[in-house]
């Protein structure tokens, strides 16, 4: 049987969405891939799965390689996507209590991780509002008030939403290197 779940994660906080993939699979759902805004899972046996979400820039090597170790690690790669000259990639390996499960293990790496997406997703959030620029000068042009305040609220949230990202990343960072 299958399941979709709608959930929304942004990527300074994909630790989170490690962790509710790992009670997914804690209850018998294991995740198979995300697709339109929803996480798909398959119905099993309960099992103490551990998932870790990576972000691998395509300037970093070939995917096939970086995969290839991670399963030489004892990792399975559940499911990967391409987005921002880069892939998200989801793996999962069934839990043991003398066994890290990190994959990263040292702040410099985490560090390293951080900063990475924090300029990926912080050029995209640019991209994104100044993109929205047309929207501006089209909504100023209107005499609809309602229309004013859809563009306003729209352009508010994307801008917040990316400020956020770019601060909750840069504080991680920093706590890393204390």
């Amino acid at each position: 049987m299958e399941k979709k779940v709608s959930k929304f994660f942004t990527v300074d906080n994909f630790e989170k969405e490690e962790q509710f993939l790992i009670e997914m699979a804690s209850k018998g759902w294991y995740f198979t891939h995300y697709e339109n805004l929803k996480y798909h899972f398959q119905q099993g046996a309960s099992k103490d799965f551990q998932y870790r979400i990576d972000y691998h820039n395509s300037s970093d090597g070939d995917l096939d390689d970086y995969l290839q170790l991670f399963e030489d690690s004892g990792w399975e790669s559940v499911f990967t996507y391409p987005i921002l000259d880069g892939y998200w990639c989801y793996f999962r390996k069934e839990a043991k209590e003398s066994e890290n499960t990190e994959i990263y293990t040292d702040n410099t790496s985490k560090i390293e991780l951080f900063k990475k997406i924090r300029l990926k997703w912080g050029i995209f959030g640019l991209l994104i509002t100044f993109g929205m620029l047309p929207l501006i000068l089209l909504a100023t042009a209107s005499d609809f008030v309602f229309t004013n305040f859809i563009v306003a609220f729209a352009i508010g949230f994307v801008v917040l939403l990316y400020v956020k990202l770019v601060l909750n990343l840069t504080r991680k960072i920093n706590q890393l290197k204390e």
